[in-house]
Formats: structure tokens, sequence, C-alpha cells
């Protein structure tokens, strides 16, 4: 789980150093004051995929208020476009879901 970050070298370093099998990045790209995002947009949610190529890819924290600039469909969208939405798992809200990974 990223947590509120936007890509940078500190991400690729933890997919250099460790074997990870599902990746929650925050996501949404929220903006509250100036031109600065908190979360990742999608260009960084797509970056994060290419540096964790194993892995299963599952946003977060990406709808549900008015700071967000980038919707789940956003993040659907480009992954079908790349070719990679089988790596793509979207939550649905007050679902439970188990989360399996190699």
């Amino acid at each position: 789980i990223t947590g509120d970050t936007v890509w940078y070298d500190g991400v690729a370093e933890v997919a250099r150093r460790f074997d990870v099998g599902v990746v929650m990045p925050f996501a949404g790209s929220a903006q509250t004051r100036g031109p600065f995002h908190l979360t990742m947009d999608v260009n960084d949610v797509i970056e994060t995929a290419h540096a964790f190529p194993d892995a299963l890819i599952v946003p977060l924290h990406y709808d549900g208020w008015q700071h967000f600039r980038q919707s789940g469909d956003d993040l659907r969208h480009s992954f079908a476009a790349l070719g990679f939405n089988e790596r793509l798992r979207m939550l649905e809200p007050g679902r439970p879901t188990k989360i399996m990974c190699d």
C-alpha cells in the first residue's frame, strides 16, 4: 500500500529490492491546493505497474471525494488501452474482496 504519494524513485527502489505480488497504490490524482497532486495519477500508476511487472495492481483511494481529478474509469481505460487490464483489479466499495497472488 503506497499511502499518499506520487511516482518517484523510492517506488522503483521497492520494486528493485522486493518480490511483490500485489501493489495497492493510492490513485485518483488528489489535489487540494496548488498545482501538485497528493496521490498517484494514471501515469504514476502505469509507471508503478511497469516497475512491478509481475504484480497485481489494486488501486485504492481514487473515488468519493471532490479533490480527486481522475477516476476509476480513467484507470480502467488506460490499462485497457495499454493491453494490461488483466493486471488491474478494481475494488467495489463496501464489498469484502479476497485478493489472491502467486
